[in-house]
């Protein structure tokens, strides 16, 4: 059972010291979210190994270029190979006004569809649910509209006790009522309560992104207690005053943000090109919230069962 997260891109603004540009993958049981596709995602797609077909969903925070300039391409290779399974893409008012017209004024034609889903960005709302998970977006504060997401994994069954499977003869359609919560009738009309035969099951996990904006409490009950909490982090503390006037964050600001909701892991990035040495920004956000990592290009992070 899979739950991981696959940076494409870290930097903010422009491609340097090794850096390409905000774009993520969530893997979610074999699902592909693609969150942001700033220019050089589909090189890092390849350069990863991550099929770009297998991507079925997704999710734009907003519409500056360090975040959407990649997203043309994308789709115009998934074409050139032959996609034919609709693709479903989430973003801020205006994103389907400008992927339409690049495609018009290079005379593209798409062999699949694409389902665009325009997000209100001044709202938490449940915007996506299938099978696998659900997914909120979250009111962001950034120059332009911008949209946060959450993706919480579906919940999960009940764990069956093996021992109770042999001691009751249990069939198949009974394992699975079980393991749904409902209490057994035996062939003998004996009712036998759920929770003498199943165990508890094991947490939902999530995780939430919240790309450009300057420091927001108004966050903090959305992505309370998520096992990964992915947060801009564009200066160090000293460029507080730079970072409210560009409306971004700092170490500081990202950390306190992990700290009052409770978090259980925090990833920060979208580092301005100023700094060559993340280590900087990765020891001043633990001065506030120890368990940080760094977001660089290709790291992984997993969410264990």
């Amino acid at each position: 059972m899979t739950f991981e997260l696959t940076i494409l891109g870290c930097s903010s603004a422009m491609p340097v010291h090794g850096r390409f540009m905000s774009s993520q993958v969530l893997n979610v049981n074999e699902k592909l979210l693609l969150i942001d596709c700033g220019e050089g995602t589909q090189i890092r797609l390849s350069e990863y190994k991550i099929s770009k077909n297998k991507i079925e969903t997704i999710l734009i925070s907003h519409l500056h270029g360090d975040h959407i300039f990649g997203l043309p391409g994308l789709i115009g290779s998934m074409n050139l190979v032959g996609r034919k399974k609709p693709l479903d893409i989430f973003g801020p008012l205006g994103l389907e006004y400008y992927l339409k017209t690049v495609f018009e004024i290079s005379e593209s034609y798409l062999g699949f569809e694409i389902n665009f889903h325009t997000v209100e960005h001044n709202k938490y709302t449940k915007i996506l649910e299938d099978k696998n998970m659900k997914v909120y977006s979250l009111p962001l504060e950034h120059r332009i509209p911008t949209v946060g997401y959450k993706i919480v994994e579906q919940d999960r069954l009940r764990n069956i006790n093996p021992e109770m499977i042999e001691r009751f003869d249990l069939n198949y359609q009974q394992i699975q009522a079980a393991k749904r919560g409902d209490d057994i009738e035996l062939d003998n009309g004996n009712i036998i309560k759920n929770h003498e035969i199943t165990l508890e099951p094991k947490k939902s996990r999530s995780f939430a992104y919240c790309s450009d904006t300057k420091y927001n409490e108004g966050i903090v009950p959305y992505v309370e207690g998520v096992d990964l909490l992915y947060h801009e982090t564009t200066y160090l503390k000293n460029l507080q005053s730079k970072a409210q006037e560009r409306f971004h964050s700092t170490t500081h600001d990202a950390a306190n943000i992990a700290k009052k909701a409770g978090v259980g892991k925090l990833i920060i990035g979208h580092y301005s090109s100023r700094y060559k040495d993340l280590d900087l920004l990765l020891s001043e956000t633990r001065e506030i919230f120890d368990n940080t990592e760094l977001a660089l290009d290709g790291k992984k992070i997993s969410v264990k069962c």
